[in-house]
């Protein structure tokens, strides 16, 4: 290895001190054009690579940062363990008070940096209205309530009194400052907040600021007993923060508490950081990853594109090669030669694509910081890695692209080199087509495999290694198009180019033959279309069939004519958000629905902390009412359960999975604890992505939980008693919720309709991301072109001189680009529509829908790929078309 390094360090300074150096200089800023569109591929890839890694980890580091000034000041916090259901009762914090270690104990919700406790007791979410009576949107960090101590009783570093005065009375609160600006409210101003469990009405008395006021963060402060009287049972609080006097241990006190209270659970700082910021610090490093992935996709889309630019390269250089074997110069230098010249152009644009990347993504955060102030604190961490991993990757993905070329320019006899590049034409190699046909076979047969094999000699196979066998066969197949893609690209020219072409009679004959001329060439430039239609054909599928299985189950599902939901509730289809820090409609908002004009019938969705048939799953789906008037779970044996008698239903994969059927009992336990009791399975029902795969009564969880405020409310299903007009029964169901702020109602269509917003979102930052592979082919398609018009300036100059016309000479360009852009579009489409069916096909065990195909939106591929190709073609075409007959026969 070390004779290896010194070998290559020893031909780089040969190289250096060479005149090959000058020449590749040379040969680096002789076609300005050229390199300038290579070095585009490789700057929107690096700039890609560079400003996802700067952005996730300064999300990351901005995320932490909140975390660190959640819990400065903070020696310890103290939650329960999984086997207390209640929390940390009153009495104990009283006792823990009185350690002459501690200096202060403080209790609190569950906000910024502070530890998350294990039952939704004294749930700390609210809503805060601003001066329009509306509710004040907060930021990536919520809104939360705070106890106001009196000073030198704070754990954390006490408020900054900024206007008024803390709260003296139970009907007065404190703001912090950036929040009563945003919502203009004032000292003395009337202010609604709605808490989990009730609406009050309060005077804001004064406005603060605080560490904890950071991405758009709303702080409300009530008096301590306040405090304690809206966010806690009134005997136990969630959590509770201790600091401990000067000169004594953390530690100490930690021991302590943990012996002394077994069902308890004492935290040191660094440990409340681990559990608060766990999840997210997971979610922060998976959108890391995609967005890596969706960089190298791009890179790799280029590096074909510089693997083909190099290639043109040397052939229209043999000559000078040729003249360079001829006087002496070793094959080694001048394959040498080339490759450094592609470290020159990775180099130059990797570094012009960390410039790049690090532009927009502080223009992204400029954006960002203007609209509600909701990332206002963010700052940009540039780790080097940042910068220097960009241009490793350029660097590399150039030189490998080059090796190639490098390699046959060197190897080329100079009797052969000194003849023209068109004349030596690649040999298709029926060994190669072998070889792409046994590849093919073999990946298409993984892929059916993952897509449909679910199990093995009795044994189930479960999703990822399916997946696995997908993502293996997907690799042998795009080997095979690449290795038979000049075999391809003969077949589709000689094909489809010549039925396309034929209307346009002797200039499409002529674009279907140019595209002939050097097939090894125009395979690796329409590679490049076919990975990137591919990718988006790929996600269209997927996206289509998780679009029908949200709205396939919306419409066969509801039966009820409206739909009560809360602010942020149902952030995913089939998950209620009790999670998340969205609010749990109130117990009492159904039954004031219930006792409405017109309001027949009342049905509650919901989850609670209620363990089923020992499923390790926090957070169980849960129907309060007669589920079979509001939701259609098409049962495929037995029957729903009522409304009365304690029941529970599943669905049939957890009914395959557990070997359950209809009459078996399983156990219902508050979460964490063993005590329970035991219900009869009524009904097993087909997939549903509303209400997951288990779901029990609220007949059985209220007898194991018994505490309202426990349960997460989500959404309400409303059905008429025929007195009214379904419009009329809407202005009545709007009327009756208004007073509960967070309640919006719904028709099953616009329900439907806000789940499928959110897939649309998430599917078109996909798209977006794919699109710069997209741009990257077009480039490829644009780059071959213009090389290829320059090393056919003689040929355009006879066709000129024989009277063909410039706007035919631009008809044929646009036409053989047109071809290369519709063979990269259908391999592609029919790649991508087969992986996404595959993968749709071994999701089909985790409640997708089959298969739905995006056909409009694959039409409207087909017909992008025509105009991609005739505005790929545009600059090249008008080049061409100036071309001076006798300039060019000279």
């Amino acid at each position: 290895m070390g004779g290896q390094v010194i070998t290559g360090l020893r031909s780089l300074r040969a190289f250096i001190n060479s005149p090959l150096r000058t020449i590749t200089w040379r040969s680096v800023v002789a076609n300005k054009l050229r390199m300038a569109l290579t070095l585009l591929s490789v700057i929107l890839g690096t700039a890609f690579l560079c400003g996802s890694l700067l952005l996730t980890n300064s999300l990351e580091r901005t995320f932490s940062s909140i975390i660190d000034a959640g819990v400065e000041g903070v020696d310890l916090g103290v939650i329960a363990q999984q086997n207390n259901p209640d929390g940390v009762p009153f009495d104990v914090i009283s006792e823990i008070a009185q350690y002459p270690e501690v200096r202060a104990v403080n209790v609190i919700g569950d906000g910024p940096g502070m530890p998350s406790g294990t039952t939704m007791t004294g749930q700390s979410a609210l809503i805060l209205t601003d001066a329009s009576g509306q509710p004040l949107q907060a930021g990536s960090s919520g809104t939360h309530p705070l106890a106001m101590y009196p000073p030198g009783q704070w754990v954390a570093p006490e408020p900054t009194l900024i206007d008024g005065h803390f709260p003296s009375t139970d009907s007065e609160v404190v703001v912090n400052s950036s929040a009563a600006n945003r919502g203009g409210l004032t000292i003395g101003d009337d202010v609604t907040i709605v808490t989990p469990t009730e609406r009050i009405t309060a005077t804001l008395s004064g406005t603060f600021e605080s560490n904890s006021d950071v991405a758009g963060w709303i702080g409300v402060g009530f008096t301590p007993s306040r405090y304690l009287d809206l966010f806690t049972n009134g005997t136990h609080a969630s959590q509770i923060t201790i600091a401990v006097n000067d000169g004594v241990d953390p530690m100490d006190v930690r021991n302590r508490i943990g012996k002394t209270y077994r069902t308890l659970m004492p935290l040191l700082p660094e440990q409340i950081i681990e559990q608060t910021t766990g999840d997210t610090t997971r979610q922060l490093e998976f959108m890391t990853y995609v967005l890596i992935a969706f960089a190298a996709i791009a890179l790799i889309v280029g590096s074909f594109i510089i693997a083909n630019t190099f290639a043109m390269i040397v052939a229209q250089r043999t000559s000078e090669f040729a003249l360079l074997r001829s006087i002496g110069v070793p094959t080694f230098q001048i394959g040498f030669s080339v490759i450094m010249e592609a470290v020159f152009i990775g180099l130059i644009g990797g570094i012009l694509g960390i410039v790049v990347g690090f532009g927009v993504v502080n223009a992204l955060v400029q954006i960002l910081n203007q609209l509600g102030e909701t990332l206002s604190s963010i700052n940009l961490s540039y780790n080097a890695s940042a910068f220097i991993f960009p241009i490793l990757f350029a660097v590399t993905a150039t030189a490998l692209s080059a090796i190639a070329p490098a390699h046959r320019a060197g190897n080329l006899p100079p009797v052969e080199a000194f003849d023209s590049s068109d004349a030596r034409s690649d040999n298709l190699g029926r060994i190669r087509i072998l070889i792409g046909a046994v590849l093919v076979t073999l990946g298409i047969s993984l892929t059916v495999a993952g897509a449909l094999v679910s199990g093995v000699n009795g044994d189930d196979l479960s999703t990822e290694p399916r997946l696995a066998l997908i993502g293996g066969g997907l690799l042998l197949i795009f080997f095979a198009i690449t290795l038979c893609g000049p075999a391809l690209i003969v077949a589709t020219s000689q094909s489809l180019g010549v039925a396309i072409m034929a209307p346009f009679r002797s200039v499409g004959k002529l674009a279907q033959r140019n595209t002939l001329r050097n097939p090894r060439r125009s395979a690796t430039t329409a590679l490049a279309v076919t990975l990137s239609v591919g990718l988006v054909a790929c996600v269209g599928v997927i996206g289509a069939t998780t679009r029908a299985s949200v709205f396939g189950s919306m419409d066969s599902t509801i039966r009820a004519p409206f739909v009560l939901d809360s602010i942020g509730g149902t952030m995913v289809p089939g998950q209620p958000s009790g999670g998340s820090r969205s609010l749990s409609m109130s117990s009492s908002v159904a039954p004031a629905v219930a006792e409405a004009r017109g309001v027949g019938n009342v049905g509650t969705l919901m989850t609670g902390s209620v363990q089923v048939n020992g499923w390790d799953n926090e957070n169980t789906s849960i129907f309060d009412g007669d589920i079979a008037s509001f939701l259609d779970l098409a049962v495929r044996s037995g029957e729903a359960f009522d409304g009365d008698t304690p029941g529970a239903m599943i669905s049939t994969t957890y009914a395959d999975q557990s070997d359950l059927e209809v009459g078996d009992r399983i156990t219902v336990n508050p979460y964490g604890s063993e005590d329970g009791i035991r219900v009869p399975i009524t009904g097993i029902y087909a997939e549903t992505s509303l209400v997951g795969h288990l779901i029990v009564n609220s007949a059985a969880t209220y007898r194991v939980v018994t505490t309202p405020e426990t349960y997460h409310r989500s959404q309400i299903f409303v059905d008429g008693d025929g007195s009214t007009t379904n419009d009329e029964l809407r202005d009545i169901l709007t009327q009756t919720v208004s007073p509960f702020l967070i309640v919006q109602v719904k028709s099953k269509d616009e329900f439907r309709g806000s789940l499928g917003t959110q897939i649309n979102q998430l599917l078109g930052i996909v798209y977006g991301l794919l699109a710069l592979a997209v741009i990257i082919a077009i480039l490829g398609i644009v780059n071959t072109l213009f090389l290829s018009i320059s090393e056919r300036t003689r040929e355009i100059g006879i066709l000129r001189a024989t009277g063909i016309q410039r706007s035919q000479i631009r008809r044929m360009i646009s036409l053989e680009s047109v071809i290369l852009s519709i063979h990269g579009a259908v391999h592609g489409l029919a790649l991508g529509t087969f992986v996404g069916w595959a993968i749709v096909s071994c999701l089909r065990s985790r409640g997708m829908a089959p298969v739905e195909f995006p056909w409009t939106q694959i039409i409207l591929m087909l017909v992008s790929a025509v105009i991609i190709g005739s505005l790929a073609a545009l600059i090249p075409a008008n080049r061409a078309s100036k071309i001076s007959p006798l300039e060019a026969i000279s």
